[in-house]
């Protein structure tokens, strides 16, 4: 018999569900009357449950999250299936859903408390800058599947939005220490109180690590030796405050700075300083008739150093062949060409209005509208030192319709504009269809465009001698690059069983993406004779299964259960001249993930966890392919009341096991070792 990581996984899952089922059926205890009633609104600007939403939603909610051996945000979304969480290096992570999981990944909206932390420079989210560790989160909404028409364009494939703590469910101050090797050192320190009438958070951190050992080892037949430079340094503050001038109204006022710096780079590593903040400003008001109005506005802004080795003229010379060119470029005088400090801007001002209205002919709405600017400055993507903005607007609608006691009808629309003319919409029809009492079937269809992002549709990056003379042309885009276009189709459950402490979620999924953006590589009149240009060359399509259970017996029982199957085809046109070649892509994505998390808790406050994650083959153009693994990290936390005060101490141990690479061969992920102390103090 061939050995199946995959569906060992899954047999194991229902083994142990089954085990705990068969346990617990007939019993009824406090925590059935507890128990949690999910509600989304990340779908459609609507608080639904689980069984009437258009689109298949993944919750991490607390308990999860305290339950889990993740020891920073990327590793829960290994609990979310479909989504793959890797690393390029070691923090400069990505997060991307089914497919499309290059070195920035950027179709996938992502938010905190509403606010997106998608820049425009790299069309990407920094995840180094996110400010938000573990300990800030309340949950997370994870929408599965392309929804663009709640969350714009850049929800091309999936949605994440992070919900923070409340400055209500915590007061006083709080410590929190991290050590681990690779010199991990996390230190934070938080207060919740009032100011006035204003409750509010506050939290000051930093974090250091040295990111992944020093490669020594054999690779393609030879022993190589390369230094790893790709640790990070972080501090951050943030603050969030929260007033209720009356009982319809709440006022939100949340900001914060970010500075860091990132070792990246693909064997030559740079240094990259970011000093990143954000203002975000919101208002809600729920009306006497159940109806809601809300406001939301926010500022990021991204200052962005890269410190990389300079290059002189005669430097770069040396790369050139022998030959007359190289004789005539010679007899220039020799001056810098390529600074050591490369600086960029990246910022955006969004502001939204968003109103619901409830239960009229069995009918809820929401709808609303946007302005977003976008400003990015960098001589080197732009060829240019001037400004490059974009200004963009979008309106959106969704409509649920009860149409009787088991069929709900939910419909959705955007239309976004930018300048130029450039104008996309999205849309989403679904039925969801209650088999009986916390059965439902889902059927949805999904039709989504995603925009060029400034970055996309205006990229000019060359090494020049000057304005007449090119070296070396890189990337230039495309002067007629438009929208990605995704069509989806998906046949959803949805239920419950055991009253209520086992929830399933199961999605079979079609996702076609066509005119996708990339780069193909043409011929060009500078030293290598090659120039990459950003087009529409990828086509994707996406079919397969995937599942999610979470099973509570108890209060002391946590089990999380995931699985996802994918079969891509993946095609890229990458050359036309001289001759056409166009590439099979569909192995760049594995086609089996899933992991198992289970907890316990004992009655002396005694936390216990395992984690199993796996992850197949990937097998890319290039040849450097990534073995598939199966990563088991456990945890082991005890808490207790310290002068009245919570206080707990844990081990967590990643990737008890052999090493496994991410990305690049040299990038070994190692067994990790974390310790973490948490008091609170009066």
């Amino acid at each position: 018999m061939t050995y199946n990581p995959a569906a060992n996984l899954m047999l194991l899952c229902c083994c142990i569900l089954f085990v705990f089922s068969s346990a617990r059926a007939d019993m009824v205890t406090e925590d059935d009357l507890l128990a949690d009633i999910h509600l989304v609104s990340s779908v459609t600007h609507m608080n639904q449950t689980l069984d009437q939403t258009p689109a298949a939603v993944t919750i991490i909610d607390r308990r999860t999250i305290k339950a889990s051996a993740a020891v920073d945000v990327l590793d829960l979304f290994r609990l979310v299936p479909g989504f793959r969480a890797y690393y390029v290096n070691a923090n400069f992570p990505g997060v991307t859903y089914h497919a499309l999981g290059d070195d920035n990944p950027r179709r996938l909206e992502v938010k905190i408390d509403g606010r997106s932390v998608y820049e425009s420079i790299f069309s990407s989210v920094e995840w180094t800058t996110l400010g938000v560790e573990l300990d800030d989160i309340d949950y997370i909404e994870v929408v599965r599947g392309g929804n663009a028409p709640a969350d714009g364009s850049n929800a091309f494939l999936a949605s994440i939005n992070i919900v923070t703590r409340s400055p209500l469910q915590e007061a006083g101050w709080k410590v929190h220490s991290q050590i681990g090797n690779h010199n991990i050192r996390n230190n934070a320190i938080s207060y919740s109180g009032q100011l006035g009438a204003v409750q509010h958070r506050t939290v000051l951190r930093h974090s250091s690590n040295d990111g992944f050992e020093d490669f020594a080892g054999n690779y393609a037949g030879q022993f190589t030796q390369i230094a790893l430079d790709d640790g990070a340094d972080t501090t951050t503050f943030g603050f969030r405050g929260l007033w209720t001038p009356s009982a319809k109204d709440s006022i939100e006022l949340q900001f914060g700075f970010n500075d860091s710096e990132v070792g990246i780079g693909e064997r030559n590593y740079i240094l990259r300083q970011i000093d990143y903040q954000y203002q975000h400003l919101n208002w809600s008001r729920i009306n006497s008739d159940g109806s809601t109005f809300e406001f939301t506005s926010y500022h990021n802004k991204f200052d962005i150093s890269d410190q990389q080795d300079a290059l002189t003229f005669y430097q770069a010379l040396n790369f050139f062949p022998e030959g007359p060119l190289k004789e005539s470029l010679a007899q220039l005088p020799d001056k810098l060409i390529i600074e050591p400090s490369h600086k960029a801007i990246s910022e955006r001002w969004d502001s939204e209005f968003r109103a619901t209205f409830d239960h009229r002919h069995n009918v809820r709405a929401a709808y609303g509208a946007a302005l977003r600017r976008d400003k990015v400055k960098s001589n080197m993507l732009f060829d240019m030192s001037d400004v490059s903005a974009e200004n963009s607007s979008r309106v959106f609608a969704h409509f649920e319709w009860q149409m009787s006691d088991k069929l709900i009808a939910n419909t959705g629309f955007m239309s976004e504009s930018k300048d130029g003319g450039l104008r996309v919409g999205s849309y989403r029809m679904a039925f969801n269809y209650q088999l009986a009492n916390n059965h439902t079937l889902r059927l949805a269809f999904n039709r989504g465009h995603r925009a060029p992002t400034l970055l996309e549709s205006n990229q000019s990056t060359f090494v020049r001698y000057d304005e007449n003379l090119i070296l070396d042309g890189v990337v230039v885009s495309d002067s007629d690059i438009h929208a990605e276009k995704l069509i989806s189709s998906e046949l959803g459950y949805a239920g419950s069983l055991f009253n209520d402490h086992l929830h399933l979620d199961m999605r079979l999924f079609s996702e076609k993406m066509s005119d996708v953006i990339a780069e193909r590589r043409e011929q060009y009149p500078d030293f290598d004779g090659q120039l990459n240009i950003r087009d529409n060359t990828d086509s994707v399509t996406a079919r397969g299964l995937e599942w999610q259970a979470q099973y509570r017996p108890s209060s002391q029982f946590l089990i999380h259960a995931n699985y996802s199957f994918v079969d891509l085809t993946h095609s890229a046109f990458y050359r036309s001249t001289p001759v056409e070649e166009i590439r099979d892509l569909s192995g760049v994505n594995p086609k089996h993930l899933g992991s198992l998390l289970v907890n316990y808790l004992t009655k002396r406050e005694l936390s216990l966890s395992a984690m199993l994650s796996h992850q197949s083959r990937i097998r890319h153009f290039s040849g450097n392919d990534d073995e598939g693994f199966t990563r088991l990290d456990v945890k082991a936390a005890k808490s207790w009341q310290l002068a009245g005060k919570d206080a707990e101490v844990a081990l967590t141990i990643q990737n008890l096991g052999s090493d496994y690479r991410e990305n690049y061969f040299y990038n070994q992920f190692s067994t990790r070792y974390v310790l973490s102390l948490k008091i609170g103090l009066l």
